[in-house]
């Protein structure tokens, strides 16, 4: 009985020090930066990004809030090296209530051009390490 524990509690240990990761043997990688349109930071918003290469190995896409300009992908979620297509999409207002409890008057308008969301060419290499990758989007 005292060995069967002894072996769960150096399992425990053992997983405890190795560190948590996305558990896929893939090598994500944290991904972080800014985002700007006409020189502002972006209040609010998503960033997505898609893999640009349909034969990319290992292929994952990923996103993020964006919150005052800033956006945050962990590892443990990250994305792999590779070349992605970069989607960004910001409401122009703030959702107003209706009338009743969880409707609305009306969904807002996207607040940035499609040339960043809906028709983006935007694009972005992440690296063998964390990456930082900032976008300044101009009108």
């Amino acid at each position: 009985m005292f060995r069967a524990m002894a072996v769960a509690a150096v399992v425990v240990v053992v997983g405890l020090v190795s560190g948590c990761d996305s558990g896929d043997g893939l090598p994500r990688q944290a991904v972080s930066g800014t985002v700007t349109y006409d020189g502002k930071p972006v209040k609010s918003g998503n960033i997505q990004f898609t893999p640009a290469d349909p034969n990319m190995k290992n292929p994952v896409s990923g996103g993020a809030p964006i919150m005052n300009g800033k956006y945050s992908i962990d590892k443990e979620v990250g994305l792999v090296p590779g070349k992605y297509n970069v989607s960004i999409s910001s409401a122009s207002s703030e959702i107003e209530a209706g009338e009743t409890p969880g409707s609305v008057k009306a969904l807002p308008k996207e607040g940035l051009p499609a040339k960043y969301n809906a028709q983006s060419k935007l694009s972005a290499e992440v690296k063998s390490s964390s990456t930082s990758i900032d976008f300044n989007l101009e009108k």
